[in-house]
């Protein structure tokens, strides 16, 4: 799956697409108009949370950390906090140290975020209350995209039996089998659909890259894949970096590109193509966990009570 470069902090790390919506009569689904969307005085807010685990005493204890995020023009900010842990700073501590660089590379860019400096290099600007256009610049690079938010209600929604084939899955299914309680009205998620204005990798130094050649990597994944429409390339902002993608079984592309003297696994967004997972709930299990305040309320009541 893609990461979405706006899921930032874990999402950076893990990965999931940030896609979803369903059909117009879906009770679940809200389409607003241009004044009723999730982006407020030129602001989009939403929480995310993240499992973790430490040592406490020679044993391994869960926990759970929260992330907050805003985005505004020219504006982008994450508060990184602890629900529970041993300490009140648990969360944070177990993420310290982490030094993970983001890179996109494409024709004639390329730029390098060190994670926690984001409103460094990311920028933004909304067009209506559903729809805003980022850019992550570097030395006369960027990276530009436009994203259209889709918003989800929540309200009753519970934790997703593991056998369900439809529906929607969020955070509460980290939760035992025979959890019960379902978000209250108000709750929203929110899905963000990338569209790129121009091709580009994304890979991140988290995921070690291999002392290989491209080469090699090919003969690699056509072993265990089916791989078509296969394309060398080369990206940088001198075009120095050498790249290939390709086209797996699954229609999906899969890239690497070779960076520092080494081959990363990489993520190919490509020019004017919009997020294409499956975003129909009604048809498949969509996952969804960019919350609003009274969504990431109730969640966060519950991570306190269950742990």
């Amino acid at each position: 799956m893609k990461i979405n470069k706006l899921y930032a902090g874990i999402a950076l790390a893990s990965t999931l697409i940030l896609t979803g919506c369903g059909d117009d009569d879906d009770n679940n689904v809200s389409n607003p108009d241009n004044n009723g969307g999730p982006i407020v005085n030129n602001e989009l807010s939403y929480t995310v949370f993240d499992s973790f685990t430490e040592v406490v005493n020679g044993q391994f204890q869960g926990g759970w950390g929260k992330l907050a995020y805003v985005i505004g023009n020219n504006k982008f900010s994450e508060t990184i906090s602890t629900v529970v842990g041993n300490s009140p700073t648990a969360y944070q501590e177990s993420t310290s140290e982490y030094t993970d660089i983001e890179y996109y590379a494409g024709k004639n860019t390329f730029v390098a975020v060190p994670a926690g400096s984001e409103d460094k290099f990311y920028k933004a600007n909304f067009t209506d209350s559903n729809t805003f256009k980022s850019s992550i610049q570097m030395d006369g690079s960027s990276i530009d995209s436009t994203y259209d938010i889709v918003t989800i209600d929540l309200s009753g929604v519970g934790r997703l039996p593991s056998s369900a084939t439809t529906g929607i899955r969020t955070d509460l299914n980290s939760f035992s089998d025979n959890f019960s309680a379902t978000f209250p009205n108000g709750s929203q998620c929110y899905i963000l659909q990338e569209t790129p204005t121009q091709s580009y990798y994304a890979f991140y130094d988290y995921d070690a890259g291999q002392d290989i050649t491209l080469d090699e990597w090919i003969a690699d994944e056509e072993e265990a894949n089916t791989a078509t429409d296969l394309v060398k390339e080369k990206v940088g902002r001198n075009n120095e970096l050498p790249a290939v993608r390709y086209t797996d079984e699954y229609g999906d592309m899969v890239g690497a590109v070779q960076y520092n003297g080494l081959v990363y696994n990489a993520y190919y967004y490509q020019k004017g193509v919009k997020d294409a997972a499956m975003t129909d709930f009604t048809k498949d299990v969509v996952d969804c966990n960019l919350y609003n305040d009274v969504a990431a309320d109730f969640f966060e009541t519950q991570v306190k009570a269950s742990y």
